[in-house]
């Protein structure tokens, strides 16, 4: 991917995932509001172009079946409000991988490579649990400030 293509997608998925303490209260109530109505397939398929996430992977990471991303992906529709809770979640850990590695290709790269710190595991594949992004999130929180797992 080129630097000039991945940068106004990014801005704009990080324009409307964000977390709470960014924005205050509105910002919350705004991202519990799109999470409760359903995140548009659109901001999904930017994130899946941007982080080279596959169908398959993506399937795994907001919990639906491959069948059921096709048909949201061809009918351009919502995501459901559980779908889009996972969503929010991962999109938040890949815009922190993004920022601590401040360039999009390397934090691709690193979300799909095993990682000692992660126990071998791939960041990317442990995104869809809850202490699977915590984990990865702890892990990106220790580089960004030098600490080494």
């Amino acid at each position: 991917m080129a630097g000039k293509k991945s940068a106004p997608r990014k801005r704009i998925l990080y324009s409307r995932v964000r977390e709470g303490r960014e924005g205050g209260e509105t910002a919350t109530a705004d991202a519990i509001g799109r999470i409760r109505e359903g995140i548009h397939w659109g901001m999904v398929q930017r994130c899946q172009e941007d982080f080279e996430i596959r169908d398959n992977e993506l399937a795994k990471i907001i919990g639906v079946s491959d069948r059921t991303l096709t048909r949201v992906r061809k009918s351009a529709a919502r995501l459901n409000p559980v779908a889009s809770d996972r969503f929010y979640r991962s999109a938040r850990i890949l815009r922190l991988a993004a920022e601590v590695f401040e360039d999009l290709p390397r934090a691709v790269r690193w979300l799909q490579r095993e990682q000692p710190g992660l126990d071998g595991k791939v960041p990317l594949a442990l995104l869809d649990t809850e202490p699977g992004a915590q984990a990865v999130e702890t892990l990106l929180r220790q580089l960004e400030y030098g600490v080494l797992p």
